[in-house]
């Protein structure tokens, strides 16, 4: 009866969303379904501007932390005006009850270098819905579309199409280039010095403890292991410091390079992996910090995966776990059990509790990190405690918020194990996988 009457007096907030990894860092709108439903409705009754408000709308984010609005609409009475962030770029559009044009611009002609022009050409054909054009000197990404038969979906892959696709190239430009050729740049926001010396300390701290771990290790019986170590230290760094422009390109070559289906033997790309890492640890602070800003996005860079994908994926860990026990190889598990949520939350589009889930794992495993950034930490290394209550109530917030709509959702911090990491590690990714995201 008490808990019931404290519930009431304190409902369950709605999460927080984790100000890390590459995902947005806020919640989508509440009433995103309806308002897309609307702006289909008003396109059917031919009121092309309501529609078109409507859909916009759907795209505003929740208590979104930048500085910024991360969408801004301005409708008079013949047409609709809206401008979008989308980290680099800044989208701007008109819309008229024929027609929406909408445009980033890039950069200034006449200072690319003409790698780059050709690059434009060459891209050209790989995009579907918008085009790179110069105009008045100017090198811009555009789009054209036609109201005639327009509905919300025809809006959506258009405009973020041309949102992610501006942020890359503008991205690729200033980690290549000379960033000073770039346009629309005055949102970004820069980092303080005190968080990227912050930021600085720790990468050099992981990759130090990283190559103690492996002293002894460095064999070709022990090739896995040692995978998953650089992979799993990459993907943290990437998660956690959120670096930009060459280092997030180097970063998501380095991963993506790993799991191509080449000739490449594993110890070749282990190599790789370690000679990259040598690069970090002798990058210096000066130009470690110019690859950090912060800036507002609109869309998700992710396509959102199913359960199913994401509870396979685990499977197949935790089998790798299981094997890696038989063989008495306990150095890799807790490796392998932080490299479960930091490779999920790198490579797949998450529901918004699933990616605090998620994130709350990465927590635990990185407490030091979480205690510098002056939140409280969940787990204690020295002690080898976890704070249980504050961990369940984390878990609550991030699931119950959403169990109306998702019938089947269930709250589980009853059946975690906390006797140590392992069994923590364990025990949370067997009721990950076996939530169920399914719309009654």
């Amino acid at each position: 009866m008490f808990d019931t009457i404290r519930t009431w007096l304190n409902p369950t907030p709605m999460h927080r969303p984790p100000l890390y990894g590459r995902g947005i860092h806020a919640l989508p709108n509440p009433e995103e379904r309806e308002l897309f439903e609307r702006a289909s409705e008003a396109f059917i009754r031919g009121d092309i501007l309501s529609g078109y408000e409507y859909f916009l709308s759907s795209l505003m984010h929740q208590e979104s932390t930048f500085s910024l609005p991360h969408l801004s609409i301005e409708r008079s009475e013949e047409t609709l005006r809206f401008s979008l962030y989308q980290g680099y770029a800044l989208i701007k559009g008109s819309v008229t009850p024929t027609s929406l044009e909408a445009y980033a611009d890039i950069a200034l002609s006449e200072k690319l270098h003409v790698a780059i022009k050709r690059r434009f050409l060459e891209r050209d054909f790989q995009l579907t819905y918008c085009r790179f054009s110069e105009e008045i000197g100017v090198i811009k990404l555009s789009i054209r579309l036609d109201n005639a038969t327009i509905t919300p979906q025809k809006i959506f892959f258009p405009l973020r199409e041309i949102a992610l696709n501006a942020d890359f190239e503008k991205e690729f430009i200033a980690g290549e280039f000379d960033e000073s050729v770039l346009l629309d740049t005055g949102h970004l926001t820069l980092i303080n010095p005190v968080k990227i010396e912050s930021h600085y300390a720790f990468m050099h701290q992981w990759i130090q403890e990283t190559k103690q771990s492996l002293i002894g290790l460095l064999s070709n019986d022990n090739t896995g292991m040692v995978s998953f170590s650089y992979l799993a230290l990459l993907l943290q760094i990437d998660y956690l410091l959120l670096p930009h422009k060459k280092m997030a390109k180097n970063i998501s070559e380095k991963i993506n390079g790993y799991f191509l289906e080449d000739e490449k033997l594993t110890e070749d790309k282990n190599a790789d992996l370690e000679q990259y890492l040598a690069e970090l640890e002798t990058m210096d602070i000066e130009t470690f910090s110019t690859q950090f800003y912060d800036s507002a996005y609109t869309f998700s860079p992710f396509e959102q995966a199913m359960h199913d994908e994401i509870a396979a994926f685990i499977d197949e860990s935790l089998n790798k776990v299981r094997w890696y026990k038989n063989n008495r190889s306990n150095y890799v598990i807790s490796v392998i059990y932080r490299y479960i949520s930091l490779y999920i939350l790198y490579n797949y589009g998450l529901h918004p509790s699933l990616r605090a889930l998620l994130h709350l794992h990465v927590e635990v495993y990185t407490s030091d990190f979480f205690k510098a950034a002056g939140e409280t930490p969940l787990y204690d290394p020295l002690t080898r405690t976890f704070k249980e209550k504050l961990i369940s109530q984390r878990i609550r917030e991030s699931i119950e918020p959403y169990m109306s709509r998702y019938k089947g959702l269930q709250n589980f911090t009853e059946h975690l194990n906390y006797s140590d990491l392992d069994h923590f590690s364990q025990s949370f990714y067997l009721q990950i996988k076996n939530l169920d995201y399914t719309e009654v």
